[in-house]
Protein backbone atom coordinates (compact mmCIF):
# COMPACT_ATOMS: atom_id res chain seq x y z
CA UNK A 1 0.00 0.00 0.00
CA UNK A 2 1.41 3.14 -0.94
CA UNK A 3 1.56 5.71 1.79
CA UNK A 4 0.88 9.26 0.94
CA UNK A 5 3.51 11.94 0.38
CA UNK A 6 3.58 14.12 3.34
CA UNK A 7 3.36 17.94 2.98
CA UNK A 8 5.75 20.76 2.54
CA UNK A 9 5.13 21.82 6.05
CA UNK A 10 5.79 18.15 7.44
CA UNK A 11 8.69 17.64 5.69
CA UNK A 12 10.36 21.23 7.21
CA UNK A 13 9.57 20.48 10.70
CA UNK A 14 10.76 16.60 10.11
CA UNK A 15 14.19 18.46 8.29
CA UNK A 16 14.56 21.08 11.42
CA UNK A 17 14.10 18.10 14.45
CA UNK A 18 16.52 15.99 12.56
CA UNK A 19 18.79 19.04 12.60
CA UNK A 20 18.29 19.82 16.05
CA UNK A 21 19.12 16.20 17.38
CA UNK A 22 22.07 15.99 15.34
CA UNK A 23 23.66 19.07 16.95
CA UNK A 24 21.98 18.06 20.49
CA UNK A 25 24.49 14.73 19.35
CA UNK A 26 27.69 16.02 18.44
CA UNK A 27 27.50 19.54 20.16
CA UNK A 28 27.15 19.21 23.74
CA UNK A 29 30.66 19.65 25.62
CA UNK A 30 32.05 20.74 22.42
CA UNK A 31 31.13 24.30 22.20
CA UNK A 32 33.35 26.57 23.98
CA UNK A 33 32.00 28.89 26.65
CA UNK A 34 32.39 32.75 27.27
CA UNK A 35 34.50 32.02 30.39
CA UNK A 36 37.01 29.51 29.14
CA UNK A 37 37.20 29.94 25.28
CA UNK A 38 37.70 33.27 23.27
CA UNK A 39 37.81 33.59 19.73
CA UNK A 40 41.93 33.25 17.77
CA UNK A 41 43.81 36.75 18.63
CA UNK A 42 41.60 38.08 21.18
CA UNK A 43 43.46 37.49 24.37
CA UNK A 44 45.51 40.48 24.29
CA UNK A 45 42.81 42.69 23.05
CA UNK A 46 40.06 41.53 25.66
CA UNK A 47 40.34 44.46 28.35
CA UNK A 48 41.54 42.92 31.89
CA UNK A 49 38.85 43.19 35.03
CA UNK A 50 40.30 45.09 37.55
CA UNK A 51 39.53 44.49 41.19
CA UNK A 52 37.37 46.27 43.57
CA UNK A 53 39.46 49.29 45.27
CA UNK A 54 40.65 48.02 48.13
CA UNK A 55 41.59 44.84 46.38
CA UNK A 56 43.68 46.70 44.17
CA UNK A 57 47.32 46.70 44.84
CA UNK A 58 48.19 50.27 46.90
CA UNK A 59 52.23 49.77 45.42
CA UNK A 60 53.41 47.48 43.06
CA UNK A 61 57.12 47.08 43.40
CA UNK A 62 59.08 47.32 46.32
CA UNK A 63 61.01 50.64 48.52
CA UNK A 64 60.94 53.53 45.91
CA UNK A 65 64.47 54.73 45.03
CA UNK A 66 62.95 58.02 42.60
CA UNK A 67 61.80 61.07 44.00
CA UNK A 68 60.16 64.02 42.63
CA UNK A 69 59.99 67.73 43.58
CA UNK A 70 58.75 67.69 47.34
CA UNK A 71 55.41 68.83 48.10
CA UNK A 72 54.92 68.28 52.02
CA UNK A 73 52.80 70.96 53.26
CA UNK A 74 53.45 69.71 56.59
CA UNK A 75 56.26 71.19 59.15
CA UNK A 76 57.76 67.23 59.85
CA UNK A 77 59.80 65.01 58.17
CA UNK A 78 60.45 61.43 57.52
CA UNK A 79 58.99 58.99 60.13
CA UNK A 80 57.40 61.66 61.80
CA UNK A 81 55.78 62.99 59.36
CA UNK A 82 54.45 59.93 58.46
CA UNK A 83 53.15 59.85 61.97
CA UNK A 84 51.38 63.05 62.20
CA UNK A 85 49.40 62.45 58.50
CA UNK A 86 48.78 59.26 59.60
CA UNK A 87 46.50 60.33 62.44
CA UNK A 88 45.06 63.33 61.27
CA UNK A 89 43.84 60.49 58.51
CA UNK A 90 42.22 59.03 61.47
CA UNK A 91 44.24 56.13 61.79
CA UNK A 92 44.45 55.11 65.65
CA UNK A 93 45.72 52.75 67.83
CA UNK A 94 47.85 49.52 66.38
CA UNK A 95 46.55 50.51 62.86
CA UNK A 96 48.05 53.79 63.36
CA UNK A 97 51.76 51.89 63.92
CA UNK A 98 51.03 49.40 61.20
CA UNK A 99 50.66 52.26 58.76
CA UNK A 100 53.59 54.48 59.80
CA UNK A 101 55.47 50.97 59.67
CA UNK A 102 54.26 50.51 56.47
CA UNK A 103 55.12 53.84 54.70
CA UNK A 104 58.81 53.65 56.50
CA UNK A 105 58.70 50.50 54.28
CA UNK A 106 57.36 51.35 51.10
CA UNK A 107 59.31 55.11 50.81
CA UNK A 108 61.12 55.55 54.15
CA UNK A 109 58.46 58.27 54.54
CA UNK A 110 59.98 60.85 51.88
CA UNK A 111 56.65 62.27 50.45
CA UNK A 112 58.06 62.91 47.10
CA UNK A 113 59.20 59.04 46.53
CA UNK A 114 58.41 57.24 43.44
CA UNK A 115 58.76 53.67 41.82
CA UNK A 116 58.66 52.98 38.50
CA UNK A 117 56.86 49.38 37.42
CA UNK A 118 56.63 47.16 34.17
CA UNK A 119 53.95 45.77 33.34
CA UNK A 120 51.04 44.10 35.13
CA UNK A 121 47.71 42.60 35.35
CA UNK A 122 45.43 45.62 33.82
CA UNK A 123 48.10 48.36 33.38
CA UNK A 124 50.34 46.75 30.29
CA UNK A 125 51.96 49.73 29.72
CA UNK A 126 53.68 50.33 33.44
CA UNK A 127 53.06 52.12 36.14
CA UNK A 128 54.15 54.61 39.33
CA UNK A 129 53.88 53.89 43.07
CA UNK A 130 54.34 57.57 44.49
CA UNK A 131 54.11 59.54 47.79
CA UNK A 132 54.33 58.06 51.45
CA UNK A 133 52.14 55.02 50.66
CA UNK A 134 53.17 54.79 47.51
CA UNK A 135 49.80 54.91 45.39
CA UNK A 136 49.76 53.16 42.80
CA UNK A 137 48.65 55.46 39.39
CA UNK A 138 47.22 52.69 37.43
CA UNK A 139 45.16 51.13 40.20
CA UNK A 140 44.06 53.95 41.40
CA UNK A 141 43.72 57.15 39.01
CA UNK A 142 41.45 59.08 40.92
CA UNK A 143 44.62 59.37 43.23
CA UNK A 144 45.78 62.60 41.39
CA UNK A 145 49.84 63.33 41.15
CA UNK A 146 49.15 66.33 42.78
CA UNK A 147 47.15 64.40 46.06
CA UNK A 148 49.79 61.98 45.49
CA UNK A 149 52.75 63.81 46.39
CA UNK A 150 50.95 65.52 49.24
CA UNK A 151 51.74 64.45 52.50
CA UNK A 152 48.05 64.77 54.49
CA UNK A 153 46.52 63.64 50.86
CA UNK A 154 48.46 60.51 50.70
CA UNK A 155 47.59 59.37 53.78
CA UNK A 156 43.92 60.13 53.46
CA UNK A 157 44.16 57.68 50.31
CA UNK A 158 46.00 55.29 52.40
CA UNK A 159 43.38 54.90 54.70
CA UNK A 160 40.63 54.81 52.35
CA UNK A 161 42.26 52.14 50.36
CA UNK A 162 43.37 50.18 54.37
CA UNK A 163 40.06 50.04 54.79
CA UNK A 164 40.97 52.26 58.21
CA UNK A 165 43.47 50.47 58.49
CA UNK A 166 41.91 47.07 58.62
CA UNK A 167 43.27 45.98 55.40
CA UNK A 168 47.19 46.21 54.72
CA UNK A 169 47.11 43.31 52.03
CA UNK A 170 47.26 45.95 48.81
CA UNK A 171 50.60 46.84 49.84
CA UNK A 172 53.81 45.27 48.89
CA UNK A 173 55.73 45.49 51.72
CA UNK A 174 53.27 44.16 54.03
CA UNK A 175 52.84 41.11 52.17
CA UNK A 176 56.70 40.48 52.25
CA UNK A 177 56.97 41.34 55.98
CA UNK A 178 59.32 44.57 55.07
CA UNK A 179 57.65 46.52 57.36
CA UNK A 180 58.01 44.52 60.65
CA UNK A 181 61.34 45.84 60.83
CA UNK A 182 59.81 49.56 61.08
CA UNK A 183 57.84 48.98 63.99
CA UNK A 184 59.17 49.98 66.81
CA UNK A 185 60.47 52.87 65.15
CA UNK A 186 56.69 53.69 64.21
CA UNK A 187 55.38 52.93 67.71
CA UNK A 188 58.32 55.48 69.09
CA UNK A 189 57.09 58.09 66.07
CA UNK A 190 53.66 57.45 67.37
CA UNK A 191 54.56 58.07 71.07
CA UNK A 192 56.10 61.51 70.10
CA UNK A 193 53.04 62.48 68.84
CA UNK A 194 52.44 63.01 72.77
CA UNK A 195 49.57 63.90 74.90
CA UNK A 196 46.99 61.60 75.92
CA UNK A 197 44.11 60.02 73.90
CA UNK A 198 42.15 62.84 72.38
CA UNK A 199 44.62 65.19 72.27
CA UNK A 200 45.78 66.88 68.97
CA UNK A 201 49.45 65.54 67.08
CA UNK A 202 51.76 68.29 66.36
CA UNK A 203 50.87 70.09 63.05
CA UNK A 204 47.05 69.54 62.95
CA UNK A 205 45.77 73.05 63.74
CA UNK A 206 43.49 75.75 62.21
CA UNK A 207 42.68 79.48 62.06
CA UNK A 208 39.78 81.33 63.32
CA UNK A 209 37.78 83.14 61.58
CA UNK A 210 35.15 84.56 63.98
CA UNK A 211 35.87 88.64 64.87
CA UNK A 212 36.64 89.66 67.21
CA UNK A 213 36.73 86.15 68.91
CA UNK A 214 35.36 82.74 69.46
CA UNK A 215 34.13 81.29 72.88
CA UNK A 216 35.34 78.25 73.37
CA UNK A 217 32.53 75.93 74.63
CA UNK A 218 32.59 72.71 77.23
CA UNK A 219 30.25 71.08 74.93
CA UNK A 220 28.89 71.37 71.34
CA UNK A 221 26.85 73.96 71.86
CA UNK A 222 26.13 77.57 72.81
CA UNK A 223 24.12 76.37 75.88
CA UNK A 224 27.11 75.12 77.17
CA UNK A 225 28.99 76.93 79.55
CA UNK A 226 32.28 79.18 78.48
CA UNK A 227 35.36 77.78 79.00
CA UNK A 228 37.27 81.05 77.81
CA UNK A 229 37.57 82.88 74.02
CA UNK A 230 40.27 82.96 71.29
CA UNK A 231 41.14 86.09 69.16
CA UNK A 232 40.60 86.42 65.73
CA UNK A 233 43.51 84.78 63.04
CA UNK A 234 44.66 83.03 65.94
CA UNK A 235 46.33 79.45 65.57
CA UNK A 236 44.54 76.54 67.55
CA UNK A 237 45.54 72.69 67.96
CA UNK A 238 42.54 70.56 66.85
CA UNK A 239 42.00 67.27 68.37
CA UNK A 240 39.31 65.97 67.32
CA UNK A 241 35.38 66.70 65.63
CA UNK A 242 31.87 65.87 66.76
CA UNK A 243 28.62 66.97 66.03
CA UNK A 244 26.19 68.88 68.03
CA UNK A 245 24.20 72.36 67.52
CA UNK A 246 23.68 72.81 64.03
CA UNK A 247 25.25 76.98 63.46
CA UNK A 248 23.68 78.47 60.66
CA UNK A 249 26.03 81.82 60.36
CA UNK A 250 29.79 81.48 59.43
CA UNK A 251 31.10 80.24 56.51
CA UNK A 252 29.69 77.14 56.06
CA UNK A 253 26.13 76.08 58.30
CA UNK A 254 26.79 73.16 59.17
CA UNK A 255 26.78 71.49 63.10
CA UNK A 256 30.38 69.73 63.11
CA UNK A 257 32.24 71.27 66.23
CA UNK A 258 35.80 70.88 66.88
CA UNK A 259 37.67 69.87 70.15
CA UNK A 260 40.30 72.70 70.32
CA UNK A 261 43.29 73.83 72.84
CA UNK A 262 44.16 77.41 72.48
CA UNK A 263 48.00 77.52 72.94
CA UNK A 264 48.00 80.92 73.91
CA UNK A 265 45.92 80.05 76.90
CA UNK A 266 45.73 76.18 77.27
CA UNK A 267 41.92 76.40 77.20
CA UNK A 268 40.35 73.49 75.63
CA UNK A 269 36.89 73.12 74.57
CA UNK A 270 34.11 73.47 71.40
CA UNK A 271 34.06 75.12 69.11
CA UNK A 272 31.98 75.39 66.21
CA UNK A 273 33.80 74.10 62.44
CA UNK A 274 32.17 77.08 60.68
CA UNK A 275 34.28 79.20 62.23
CA UNK A 276 37.52 77.64 62.24
CA UNK A 277 39.61 77.83 58.57
CA UNK A 278 41.44 74.33 58.13
CA UNK A 279 43.57 73.14 55.04
CA UNK A 280 40.93 70.23 54.55
CA UNK A 281 37.62 69.06 55.56
CA UNK A 282 38.19 68.71 59.41
CA UNK A 283 36.95 65.25 59.49
CA UNK A 284 39.15 63.56 57.33
CA UNK A 285 41.87 65.64 59.35
CA UNK A 286 41.38 64.32 62.48
CA UNK A 287 39.00 61.29 64.35
CA UNK A 288 35.76 62.12 65.95
CA UNK A 289 35.54 62.68 70.14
Amino acid sequence: MRLPLPTRAARRALRLALGLTLVAAVGVGVMPTPATAAPAGAAHSAPVPRPADQARPASVGGPAIGAKANRVGVNAVGIDLCAQVAYAAGFRNNPLVTAVAVAMAESSCNPSAVGSNGPTAGCSNGSLDRGLWQINNCYHPTVTDSCAYNAQCNANAAYSISSGGSNWQPWSTYNNGAYAGYLSAAQAAVARLGGGPGDPPPGVTGTILANPSLNIRTGPGTTYGIAGSVGYGATVNIACYTFGEYVSGGYWPSSTWDRITNPATGVTGYVADTWVNTTYDVKTMVGRC
